[in-house]
C-alpha cells in the first residue's frame, strides 16, 4: 500500500509540475500578445491622427470650393 501512495504522489507532484509550466507558457504568451497589441496601437493612433487631418481639410477645402462657386455665381453677367 504503501508503495502504491508514493506512487500516487510522484505523480501528483509531475502533474502540478506539467500543470505549472502550462502556466508559466500561458503568461509568457500573454506577454506577447500585450506587447504585439501595445506596438499595433501606436500605428493605429498614427492612422487616426492622421484621419483627423484629412477630415479638416476635406471640410476646409469644401469651404473653398462653396467660396469660389458663390463668387463666380455672383461674377456671372448675363447679356
Amino acid at each position: 500500500i504503501q508503495r502504491i501512495n508514493e506512487e500516487i504522489m510522484r505523480e501528483r507532484e509531475e502533474e502540478i509540475r506539467n500543470i505549472h509550466k502550462g502556466m508559466h507558457t500561458v503568461n509568457e504568451i500573454y506577454k506577447d500578445l500585450a506587447h504585439l497589441v501595445d506596438n499595433q496601437q501606436e500605428g493605429v493612433d498614427q492612422i487616426e491622427n492622421q484621419m483627423e487631418g484629412a477630415k479638416d481639410n476635406t471640410a476646409s477645402g469644401l469651404k473653398h470650393i462653396e467660396k469660389a462657386n458663390e463668387a463666380s455665381t455672383s461674377q456671372c453677367v448675363i447679356s
